[in-house]
């Protein structure tokens, strides 16, 4: 094997030509120059290298899942898996198919993948920079999935989408509302320092 680091987050070209959705992003590809499959965010390393042989051995690639979804469409995990692998492509077209097949496959969220699946696709918006969609889609989450453990992310996503779409003045106000809901999250820093930025108080 030969390992090459790029800094795809300074080399926008090589970011673009593999189509890089966010870092860590390690593409294993054969002696051709053609890409077997992609590790999208970080693994434990025991993880990390089963992953890696499994992939050699054509073992849960996008083909390989692709084949076996069509052979069993009903299987929640195979759909989300799926949409795991588009996103980390930025096939998000594909990726947001397979997150909507997740939630009507599983409506209720009984194999554990709807909220996810959900939670995506609000944040795939947000990367098509859909602002109003995003908030709509969140808006959503907590009413279908209210007690789910990502609902507070959704709360904070809101604000956030409000933000990048320009309406400082809501986001504003549903940080401040966060905070008064959830004083002891971990993501109290990260939503005082969003509202420092809003009314200008940034060193």
């Amino acid at each position: 094997m030969v390992f090459v680091k790029a800094e795809a987050g300074k080399d926008s070209a090589t970011g673009e030509r593999y189509r890089i959705a966010g870092f860590p992003t390690v593409i294993l590809m054969n002696s051709s120059g053609e890409e077997i499959d992609r590790v999208f965010g970080f693994l434990p390393p025991e993880e990390f290298v089963t992953t890696i042989k499994d992939y050699l051995q054509g073992k849960n690639t996008l083909d390989d899942l692709k084949k076996r979804f069509e052979a069993d469409p009903q299987n929640v995990q195979l759909a989300s898996e799926l949409a795991d692998k588009c996103e980390g492509r930025r096939d998000y077209d594909e990726a947001a198919s397979y997150y909507k097949k997740v939630l009507a496959l599983d409506p209720q969220d009984e194999k554990g993948s709807s909220d996810d699946a959900l939670m995506s696709l609000g944040k795939l918006e947000v990367r098509r920079k859909d602002y109003p969609k995003a908030v709509e889609t969140f808006e959503y989450f907590l009413q279908k999935f209210p007690r789910s453990e990502l609902a507070a992310d959704a709360e904070i996503y809101i604000p956030y989408s409000h933000e990048k779409g320009g309406d400082t003045t809501e986001a504003l106000n549903l940080y401040q509302e966060f905070l008064s809901r959830h004083p002891d999250s971990p993501d109290t820093d990260w939503v005082r320092d969003r509202i420092k930025k809003l009314r200008g108080e940034e060193e």
